[in-house]
Protein backbone atom coordinates (compact mmCIF):
# COMPACT_ATOMS: atom_id res chain seq x y z
CA UNK A 1 0.00 0.00 0.00
CA UNK A 2 1.24 3.31 -0.83
CA UNK A 3 0.56 5.87 1.68
CA UNK A 4 -0.23 9.67 0.30
CA UNK A 5 1.99 12.68 1.92
CA UNK A 6 1.22 12.93 5.79
CA UNK A 7 -0.15 9.39 6.20
CA UNK A 8 0.39 7.20 8.64
CA UNK A 9 -0.56 3.47 9.27
CA UNK A 10 -2.41 3.63 13.10
CA UNK A 11 -3.10 -0.30 13.19
CA UNK A 12 -3.98 -3.16 11.33
CA UNK A 13 -5.49 -6.79 12.07
CA UNK A 14 -3.51 -9.99 11.97
CA UNK A 15 -2.19 -10.40 8.64
CA UNK A 16 -3.04 -6.82 7.64
CA UNK A 17 -6.54 -7.91 5.92
CA UNK A 18 -7.57 -4.49 7.48
CA UNK A 19 -5.55 -1.65 7.60
CA UNK A 20 -6.24 1.78 8.89
CA UNK A 21 -4.19 4.71 8.42
CA UNK A 22 -4.61 8.30 9.35
CA UNK A 23 -7.08 9.14 5.95
CA UNK A 24 -8.88 5.71 5.16
CA UNK A 25 -9.33 2.40 5.60
CA UNK A 26 -8.31 -0.61 3.41
CA UNK A 27 -9.33 -3.83 3.39
CA UNK A 28 -7.23 -6.62 0.69
CA UNK A 29 -8.61 -10.60 0.95
CA UNK A 30 -7.53 -13.41 -1.16
CA UNK A 31 -9.86 -15.84 -1.73
CA UNK A 32 -7.74 -18.30 -3.87
CA UNK A 33 -8.61 -19.62 -7.30
CA UNK A 34 -7.66 -16.24 -8.33
CA UNK A 35 -10.26 -14.43 -6.40
CA UNK A 36 -9.08 -10.93 -5.23
CA UNK A 37 -10.58 -8.16 -3.42
CA UNK A 38 -9.62 -4.62 -2.37
CA UNK A 39 -11.38 -2.30 -0.87
CA UNK A 40 -11.12 1.42 -0.02
CA UNK A 41 -12.76 4.01 1.94
CA UNK A 42 -11.76 7.51 2.62
CA UNK A 43 -12.33 8.15 6.63
CA UNK A 44 -14.35 11.11 5.98
CA UNK A 45 -16.74 9.30 3.79
CA UNK A 46 -17.01 6.49 6.46
CA UNK A 47 -20.71 6.28 7.51
CA UNK A 48 -20.77 3.17 10.25
CA UNK A 49 -18.94 0.75 12.16
CA UNK A 50 -20.75 -2.26 12.64
CA UNK A 51 -19.97 -5.66 15.20
CA UNK A 52 -21.76 -8.37 14.03
CA UNK A 53 -22.82 -11.86 15.87
CA UNK A 54 -23.88 -14.27 13.49
CA UNK A 55 -25.33 -17.83 14.79
CA UNK A 56 -27.75 -20.59 14.41
CA UNK A 57 -29.31 -21.79 17.91
CA UNK A 58 -32.15 -23.58 15.41
CA UNK A 59 -29.12 -25.79 15.01
CA UNK A 60 -28.80 -26.86 18.87
CA UNK A 61 -32.26 -26.96 19.24
CA UNK A 62 -32.91 -29.63 16.38
CA UNK A 63 -29.85 -31.39 18.32
CA UNK A 64 -31.62 -31.62 21.85
CA UNK A 65 -34.88 -32.46 19.87
CA UNK A 66 -32.31 -35.66 18.27
CA UNK A 67 -31.62 -36.21 21.82
CA UNK A 68 -34.78 -36.48 23.13
CA UNK A 69 -35.71 -38.63 20.51
CA UNK A 70 -33.07 -41.16 20.59
CA UNK A 71 -33.70 -40.89 24.69
CA UNK A 72 -37.07 -41.36 23.59
CA UNK A 73 -36.18 -44.57 21.36
CA UNK A 74 -34.01 -46.03 23.76
CA UNK A 75 -36.71 -46.23 26.12
CA UNK A 76 -39.02 -47.62 24.33
CA UNK A 77 -37.25 -50.10 22.04
CA UNK A 78 -35.89 -53.73 22.61
CA UNK A 79 -33.88 -53.80 19.68
CA UNK A 80 -31.36 -50.63 20.85
CA UNK A 81 -29.90 -50.71 17.25
CA UNK A 82 -31.95 -47.32 16.45
CA UNK A 83 -30.94 -45.33 19.01
CA UNK A 84 -27.48 -44.50 17.00
CA UNK A 85 -29.13 -42.97 14.24
CA UNK A 86 -30.94 -39.52 16.24
CA UNK A 87 -27.64 -39.29 17.99
CA UNK A 88 -25.73 -39.44 14.92
CA UNK A 89 -27.68 -36.67 13.21
CA UNK A 90 -28.06 -34.37 16.65
CA UNK A 91 -24.44 -34.48 16.79
CA UNK A 92 -24.40 -33.53 13.14
CA UNK A 93 -26.27 -30.34 13.93
CA UNK A 94 -23.57 -29.27 17.29
CA UNK A 95 -20.97 -29.60 14.55
CA UNK A 96 -22.96 -27.35 12.10
CA UNK A 97 -23.65 -24.83 15.11
CA UNK A 98 -20.01 -24.15 15.80
CA UNK A 99 -18.92 -24.49 11.90
CA UNK A 100 -21.40 -21.55 11.18
CA UNK A 101 -20.63 -18.84 13.80
CA UNK A 102 -19.39 -16.22 12.91
CA UNK A 103 -18.53 -13.06 14.38
CA UNK A 104 -18.31 -10.01 11.71
CA UNK A 105 -17.00 -6.66 10.97
CA UNK A 106 -18.49 -4.64 8.69
CA UNK A 107 -17.40 -0.64 7.72
CA UNK A 108 -19.45 1.27 5.20
CA UNK A 109 -19.24 4.29 2.95
CA UNK A 110 -22.20 7.01 2.42
CA UNK A 111 -20.74 5.89 -1.41
CA UNK A 112 -21.91 2.04 -0.67
CA UNK A 113 -18.24 0.49 -0.63
CA UNK A 114 -18.10 -1.54 2.11
CA UNK A 115 -15.66 -3.72 4.36
CA UNK A 116 -16.36 -7.09 6.16
CA UNK A 117 -13.89 -8.98 7.45
CA UNK A 118 -14.24 -12.10 10.15
CA UNK A 119 -13.13 -11.14 13.57
CA UNK A 120 -13.46 -14.94 14.99
CA UNK A 121 -9.64 -14.55 16.30
CA UNK A 122 -10.50 -11.16 18.48
CA UNK A 123 -11.62 -11.11 21.86
CA UNK A 124 -14.77 -8.46 22.13
CA UNK A 125 -12.44 -6.15 23.57
CA UNK A 126 -9.63 -5.68 21.04
CA UNK A 127 -12.98 -5.35 18.28
CA UNK A 128 -14.48 -2.34 20.25
CA UNK A 129 -10.75 -0.92 20.80
CA UNK A 130 -10.48 -1.33 17.00
CA UNK A 131 -13.68 0.64 16.13
CA UNK A 132 -12.76 3.32 18.64
CA UNK A 133 -9.59 3.60 16.59
CA UNK A 134 -11.77 3.71 13.36
CA UNK A 135 -13.80 6.16 15.11
CA UNK A 136 -10.73 8.60 16.37
CA UNK A 137 -8.88 8.36 12.76
CA UNK A 138 -12.44 9.58 11.36
CA UNK A 139 -13.30 12.35 14.01
CA UNK A 140 -9.42 13.50 13.36
CA UNK A 141 -9.36 13.31 9.73
CA UNK A 142 -12.96 14.83 9.28
CA UNK A 143 -11.75 18.36 11.59
CA UNK A 144 -8.78 18.49 9.05
CA UNK A 145 -10.57 18.20 5.80
CA UNK A 146 -12.16 21.58 4.42
CA UNK A 147 -15.00 20.09 2.39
Amino acid sequence: MKLFNNEEILTSTDGNIVILTTHRIRSTNSYGWGQHNTTSIMLEKISSVQAVYKSYPILLVLAGLMGFIAFIVGNQSIDKGYIGFPIVIGFIFIVFYFATRKHICAIASDGGAKIAFETSNMNKELLLEFIDKVEHAKSNRVSQVVI
